[in-house]
């Protein structure tokens, strides 16, 4: 080597350890405030160090900036010992826990609800050095303690504790690309917490993480990302009306019950506007009342006597043949509300119109019951409406979107996936909006138990658009409104799909449209602004197109247009929640969320017993197609054509079916989801804007998925194998290039 070689790797040497302490430096004492000021790959190295770093040298964090403000903010349990809030922050999320334990302190985002396969943080205060950890973990395949992660993708900020409370701070990216971690987005997450109250042993590998035991631990469904939710005004001019239920006896003899109840609206001058509402559950009662929806009744004004004599009536099950006919002019949903949802306040250009006589006056509140235990309960649960004298900007409305509840909206058995879909027509929204179109504000997505994704489409001259509203981790416990980020504009011909996708590998038996939790609904209810005459747009299978499907031609002693007009007569519905006198008493097992899980929500012995309770009541009549097991019209048709299923009911034909054949559900669902559908398009008077038509489903450009995630998690890979998760990482890049050069200058 020649004195110019020697020259050269001593500069760089030098080179490589002023690289390399400044590095460690910059590891050591950088802080949030000068963060701002590092290169692109400085700060990514930055954010690998924090992630992967010695987990014993992570303490308290001193910010010399403003935390995020929290947007969210939650109690985990009843007994409010945890609370969580929480932010998003550009492609992150921050979190802040605040727990009654001077212990560890547990969160961890779930796929099913428990530990198996979840994504897990435990952090805890030392109590005697006051350094606060936190260590990302993952749950095995079975119920057990969890395991440290390779990757550590959650930041601790700071942590915290005084005599009763531990507090933590940390953030982590939404896709951490990392396969122990669960994407976090706009899809409902079960949150699973669990406290203890001691300090595991050592933080290196959680020895002595105590068992937390089975009162110290729970879980709760959200939305992590979602707008801040408009809040409660404090106004004087707000008020509130509550339209509950006096002492209502919930039958001990049915497992669902329907009841439906005419209100009306307190004294008022002149037009009010209602700006939210929030349910009034009774204490103790919360497990039997599955959903409420209060129906504005569209009424000529004389009638306006007689429905002053329902008010003071306490009520009718609902769609039951003693339910008054006039009952049927309450159609449009003002108010949505389901299990698990705190209520909703609109924004504040938009009301709800509320006193304008006689159309806003009177209401119908119906509440579904769910009763698996047959136990007799008074309840006195409903709706707590907000209202004021102050107008808004805008008239909004509620539009149902979805399918028909009808037995024949079917669901096979044994299926991981299983897609329908609801389907509402460009002739309907050309004729029931305005020139300029309506602008969507929130959505309540709704199935039941076999629900596991649904969605609501948005096409527009045969190209989809962004999705209005897509939850792909369903949760029937929780059905909260999803307030839009951004408003979305529906224009006249605008098409709309609501789309479910159905799991039953554990279902033996076709599962049918109807009520009770036990059959299947598909349904989005939309507020929009400005009110336009349009209640409802929902579609079925045409009921010839639906037989032909099954490959049934003819029954027994009915022509197929008698059958027609029969499917027709009971399910062209007149209220979206109900018209199948069936359901007014339904006879399906319903499970009790709060003990057990859905896995018992087919008992059997639980449904004889109800169907036979039912039976000996008069208003029990069987219709449609019955609930998740066949019946009703289905079990009285018999098939005469084609030969080989002759002299079996159609319910039998249907349970023989080979439903775990893939090709044969493949094609009963393209045939039902892309096929025909009958289109119903309602306005607020329980009249059809346009002719119920059969429509061929649409044929457009389907929105592509987003690849930004693939790409970031591709780049953050590559940027991976740059760095090595260390802060000398371009010290040693460095290295290696001198090297590199020196052997090839003494080869030379």
């Amino acid at each position: 080597m020649g004195p110019s070689g020697v020259l050269f790797l001593v500069g760089a040497l030098t080179l490589v350890a002023v690289v390399y302490n400044h590095h460690t430096k910059q590891s050591r004492h950088v802080g949030a405030d000068n963060e701002k000021s590092l290169d692109l790959l400085d700060q990514y190295v930055l954010h690998v160090d924090r992630g992967k770093g010695d987990l014993k040298s992570v303490g308290r964090v001193r910010r010399h900036v403003d935390q995020p403000e929290l947007m969210h903010s939650v109690y985990l349990d009843k007994e409010q010992r945890i609370k969580m809030s929480w932010t998003p922050v550009g492609d992150e999320i921050e979190f802040y826990v605040e727990a009654a334990t001077r212990g560890y302190v547990g969160i961890g985002f779930s796929p099913g609800a428990g530990m198996i396969d979840a994504d897990m943080v435990v952090g805890w205060v030392d109590d005697n050095t006051g350094k606060a950890h936190l260590v990302d973990c993952h749950g095995s395949d079975k119920n057990a303690a969890p395991l440290i992660d390779v990757d550590q993708n959650y930041r601790l900020q700071y942590g915290l504790q005084n005599d009763t409370h531990t507090t933590l701070r940390f953030r982590r990216v939404l896709d951490t690309c990392d396969s122990k971690d669960m994407t976090l987005g706009s899809d409902t997450v079960r949150v699973i917490w669990a406290l203890h109250s001691s300090d595991p042993v050592d933080p290196g590998n959680l020895e002595g993480l105590a068992y937390h035991g089975r009162e110290a631990r729970g879980v709760r469904s959200l939305h992590l990302i979602s707008p801040p939710r408009p809040v409660r005004p404090r106004n004087p001019h707000v008020k509130h009306w509550d339209v509950a239920l006096h002492n209502f006896v919930v039958p001990d003899n049915m497992d669902t019950v329907y009841w439906c109840k005419i209100f009306k609206v307190p004294p008022l001058s002149d037009k009010h506007h209602m700006i939210g509402y929030e349910p009034v559950l009774q204490e103790g009662h919360e497990r039997y009342v599955h959903h409420m929806l209060l129906y504005e009744c569209a009424i000529p004004p004389h009638k306006t006597a007689q429905f002053d004599r329902y008010v003071a009536q306490e009520g009718e099950s609902c769609y039951a043949p003693n339910m008054p006919q006039d009952w049927d002019q309450c159609l449009t949903p003002v108010v949505a509300w389901a299990v698990g949802s705190q209520g909703e306040f609109l924004p504040e250009h938009v009301g709800l119109p509320l006193g304008e006589w006689p159309r806003t006056t009177y209401f119908m509140l119906e509440i579904h019951y769910d009763n698996p235990t047959f136990q007799s309960v008074k309840d006195n649960s409903g709706l707590r409406v907000h209202y004021t004298k102050n107008l808004r900007k805008y008239d909004g409305g509620i539009l149902v979107s979805g399918i028909t509840v009808t037995p024949l909206h079917i669901i096979p058995p044994q299926q991981p996936e299983y897609k329908t879909a609801g389907y509402c027509s460009s002739q309907c929204t050309s004729r029931t909006l305005p020139p300029d179109g309506i602008k969507l504000v929130s959505v309540l997505l709704h199935s039941h138990l076999a629900g596991k994704k649904l969605r609501l489409r948005h096409i527009r001259n045969g190209q989809e658009l962004q999705r209005v509203a897509e939850d792909n981790h369903y949760d029937f416990n929780y059905q909260q409104t999803r307030v839009l980020g951004n408003e979305v504009s529906v224009l006249p011909g605008d098409e709309l799909v609501t789309e479910c996708v159905y799991q039953t590998p554990n279902r033996t038996e076709p599962t049918f449209g109807g009520y009770s939790t036990k059959q299947e609904m598909c349904l989005a209810f939309i507020l929009y602004y400005p009110r336009a005459p349009l209640a409802a747009c929902y579609s079925m299978t045409p009921v010839k197109y639906f037989f032909q499907t099954f490959g049934v031609k003819e029954f027994y002693d009915l022509d197929m247009d008698t059958v027609e007009r029969m499917f027709l007569k009971l399910d062209q519905p007149d209220n979206i929640l109900g018209r199948l006198s069936s359901t007014t008493t339904t006879t399906m097992r319903v499970p009790s969320f709060a003990d057990i899980g859905p896995d018992r929500a087919m008992d059997e012995e639980v449904n004889r017993r109800a169907i036979q309770e039912l039976k000996k009541m008069k208003p029990f009549t069987e219709s449609g197609g019955g609930g998740g097991g066949g019946g009703g019209l289905f079990g009285d048709l018999v098939i005469s054509e084609p030969r080989e299923f002759r002299n079996k009911s159609f319910t039998s034909h249907l349970i023989e079916l080979p439903w775990a054949e893939q090709l044969l559900t493949q094609r009963i669902e393209e045939t039902l989801y892309g096929g025909q559908h009958m289109v119903f398009c309602r306005l607020p008077d329980d009249q059809l804007a346009i002719p119920a038509e059969v429509f061929n489903f649409p044929n457009f450009t389907e929105l592509l998925p987003p690849v930004e995630n693939f790409t970031n998690c591709q780049t953050t890979k590559t940027r991976e194998s740059f760095s090595s998760g260390c802060s000398v990482c371009r010290a040693q890049h460095l290295f290696l290039l001198v090297l590199a050069v020196l052997v090839a200058d003494l080869r030379h």
